[in-house]
Formats: structure tokens, C-alpha cells, sequence
């Protein structure tokens, strides 16, 4: 029997307050944080509820970018070059580069949302699948972040039908309930390639942080001087301190910057000094304001199987509904964390520890990159984080993967493994 599919703020049940979220939260702050702007306006600030629907940009391909994407794809089988050197040097698109590079300025100019649409996955391998999935996605962010600590740059989210762990013990991203307005923390270019849809819900949310800032600025000041302090606890690693104390909202460069994940956020799933770790009243007021206000003005994006999605993850947030599968069809898609060496902002030092664990120092340590071009056939329960996206980068090697002799790497390019 069908189950109707829930509003994406039902995951955020464990962080509402039960006292009234305006009145405690504005702590008679009437003035802004030092530095933020009354009013950030332009093409950031849309709604989904707005007469004026946000524009995303998509990108439809046609027969003749089909052809040149596929001419694209023999040259780099030419090259007899492993998959995951799917990069714009190694795969040639002379003229849908221009496009492409356009979808990179709308997503950290515009919108921040981009799709591209025309890739039918069913056509292809998984391995060609990730191969194409790679190579428009390197015209976009030419640095790709790793996603753990075990080096695993292609994730797949998909609610495994095969595991014997129970929901309530996965990772978030591996079960079929709604998951609240977020970011995945670190990542600047959240990149996902649709392979399959739920049989019904599981459509992704997405809302603009600067209009929630606009809303919060006319509605609720306090709640943006409880996201700009330096107070959060947000969990690092069991070998180092469990928490580091970030804000989670910065205006930095001329840009409003959100970096948020309540799953990530309070005690370490570790236990350790997890009294000083709790979440005060204000801070979670805070984030059922944000949730309330996302909830407020999202928009749903109608995607199909074979889009790829590009989010400005620094600057919007998104949510999943939950949704249901069956024999026939099921919600499978494919994440990559990008970044623009060009484009990319200015991340603030208050900011960089998750950051730098995708793309910088931190994950330069990381000797291994694995590209899983499947789901891995194995479900390991999580040891630290079982939330959103919230992937504890150090200390994680056993959270979400299989050993290393089940890792696919690419090989070849001829659909073989």
C-alpha cells in the first residue's frame, strides 16, 4: 500500500524547540552581526513561492551535442586512459565547452542551480555512465573533493534493498525518509547525476540562503547572530578534539556563505564531553528557523532519469522528500563535490575545516581516490555519523564502504570493469 510522502522538515524533529522560535531567538538583537548587509538582492534572491519562479538554468542537449559528447567520448577511448582521467584536457567538446562553461558562471553568479539534461543512462554502462558523469562535470569544477576518509570521490545515494541494517542505523543518505534543508559540509559544487527516480516522492528541494537571510533580517535578526557565532559544535574526528566550535554563516568577500548540516552538529556519535557538546536552546531555535523559512520559500526541483544537477552548495540549501521504490524503479544518484579554482569563493578561516578535508591539506593526505561506479554490494553501518551528509572525515575508514578489493576502479573505457 502506498505511503504518502513526507515535507522535507519531518528529519528535523529532534532540533524544534518546544517554546515559541521568534520570541526566543531574537534576544533583542535588532542589529545585524557586524558586517552582513541589510539586503542581499540580484539574481540569489528568489523563491519558490514567488510569482516570479526561479529561473534554473538547464541546459536541454540536442542531437548535434549528443553527437559531439559522444565524439568526445572516442577520443578519450583513444587515449586508453582509466576512467576517473575523465577530465575537459582529456575529452574534447570544442563547442558545447561554451554552454558548459555558462552553467559554471549561473551557478555561482545566478541562480546556483544548474541542470543538464539529454544523457539517456540507460544507453550506457555504469562505467560509461560515470565516465560522461565525470567529464561534463570537470567543464563545470575542475577539482574534484573526496567524500571520506577512505578517498571515495564518486558516491552513490540509494536506499539499499539488501542490507540487513536497519534504517534508524544507516547513513541518512541510505534510507527513503526526508531529509531536512542542509549542506553537505565542505563541499562548494554539490554535482549529482540522476540514474534513477523513486517510484514516488523523493524530489529534491532547493532554497536560497540569501532569501532566508532577507527573511530572517525583517523577521528575526537574532537568529543570524546565533548562525554567525563561533559556538557551533561541529564534529570532527574521534582522534582529534570530537568538536570544533564554527560559525555556520559568514559574510566574507561580499559573499553570504552557509555551511550546515544538524546532523553534523552537536555531541560526537563517539560520546566523549558530550554535555559540552549539547546544542543550546538559541542554537537550536536557530536551526528550526532555518528550516522553517527553507521549507517557506523552496522549489521543487522535477528532475529525470540520465539529469545532472549542479547546486552552489555554499549558497543554497536543499532537502529530500521521502519517497518509496519498487521492483520496477528506484531513487539512485550518483554525488560528486566539485569545486572552481576560478570561480570558487574565498572560504573564510572560520569556515575551512570541513573544507579542507575535501579539498585541501586534509585530504591531500589521503593517498587513495576510489571512483565506485556502482553501489557497493556490501552495507557497512556507519561508526560515527548517521545523518544527512554529514561524513566525519578522519577516523572514518570503515563507515560506508567495503574493503579495498571490493573498490571498482576504472580501468579501461570500453564498459568493461
Amino acid at each position: 500500500m502506498s505511503t504518502r510522502t513526507q515535507d522535507p522538515i519531518s528529519r528535523a524533529q529532534r532540533f524544534r524547540p518546544t517554546a515559541n522560535t521568534s520570541t526566543q531567538s531574537r534576544r533583542n538583537n535588532s542589529q545585524l552581526p557586524q558586517g552582513f548587509p541589510s539586503i542581499i538582492d540580484g539574481s540569489k534572491n528568489w523563491s519558490g513561492v514567488s510569482s516570479s519562479k526561479p529561473q534554473v538554468h538547464t541546459l536541454v542537449l540536442n542531437e548535434s551535442q549528443i553527437a559531439e559528447i559522444g565524439k568526445g567520448f572516442e577520443e578519450f577511448c583513444k587515449k586508453e586512459l582509466d576512467g576517473n582521467e575523465a577530465r575537459r584536457d582529456n575529452f574534447p567538446l570544442p563547442t558545447l565547452k561554451d554552454k558548459l562553461k555558462q552553467c559554471a558562471l549561473e551557478i555561482h553568479d545566478g541562480v546556483g542551480v544548474c541542470v543538464i539534461r539529454g544523457i539517456k543512462p540507460e544507453c550506457h554502462t555504469n562505467e560509461v555512465n560515470a565516465i560522461l558523469h565525470l567529464a561534463l562535470g570537470s567543464y563545470v569544477g575542475d577539482q574534484r573533493g573526496i567524500q571520506n576518509s577512505k578517498g571515495d570521490v564518486l558516491y552513490h545515494v540509494t536506499n539499499p534493498n539488501y542490507s540487513v541494517t536497519p534504517g534508524k542505523k544507516r547513513h541518512g543518505i541510505h534510507t527513503s525518509e526526508a531529509l531536512p534543508f542542509h549542506t553537505d559540509m565542505g563541499c562548494e559544487i554539490l554535482y549529482l547525476q540522476v540514474r534513477g527516480l523513486a517510484s514516488e516522492g523523493g524530489h529534491l528541494c532547493v532554497a536560497s540562503m540569501a532569501t532566508i537571510y532577507n527573511d530572517l533580517v525583517q523577521s528575526d535578526p537574532g537568529v543570524l547572530h546565533t548562525l554567525a557565532e563561533a559556538k557551533w559544535p561541529v564534529q570532527v574526528s574521534r582522534r582529534r578534539s570530537p568538536v570544533l566550535r564554527c560559525p555556520l554563516l559568514q559574510y566574507h568577500k561580499e559573499n553570504l556563505l552557509i555551511s550546515m548540516d544538524p546532523a553534523r552538529l552537536g555531541p560526537h556519535p563517539a560520546g566523549q564531553n558530550s554535555e559540552n557538546q549539547q546544542l543550546t536552546p538559541e542554537q537550536k531555535n536557530a536551526l528550526s528557523a532555518i528550516e522553517l523559512r527553507a521549507c517557506k520559500h523552496k522549489f521543487r526541483l522535477e528532475l529525470q532519469p540520465g539529469d545532472l544537477v549542479f547546486i552552489n552548495n555554499l549558497e543554497v540549501l536543499h532537502a529530500r522528500e521521502s519517497y518509496i521504490d519498487n521492483e520496477f524503479s528506484s531513487r539512485h544518484l550518483v554525488r560528486l563535490w566539485l569545486r572552481n579554482s576560478e570561480l570558487g569563493r574565498p572560504i573564510p578561516d572560520s569556515m575551512k575545516m570541513p573544507w579542507d578535508d575535501v579539498y585541501g591539506n586534509g585530504a591531500e593526505k589521503v593517498r587513495n581516490r576510489t571512483y565506485h561506479i556502482e553501489p557497493m554490494p556490501e552495507y557497512m553501518e556507519c561508526k560515527y555519523s548517521n545523518g544527512t551528509a554529514a561524513f566525519v572525515a578522519d577516523g572514518d575508514s570503515s563507515s560506508d564502504g567495503g574493503d579495498e578489493k571490493d573498490v571498482i576502479h576504472f580501468t579501461n573505457s570500453n564498459g568493461s570493469n
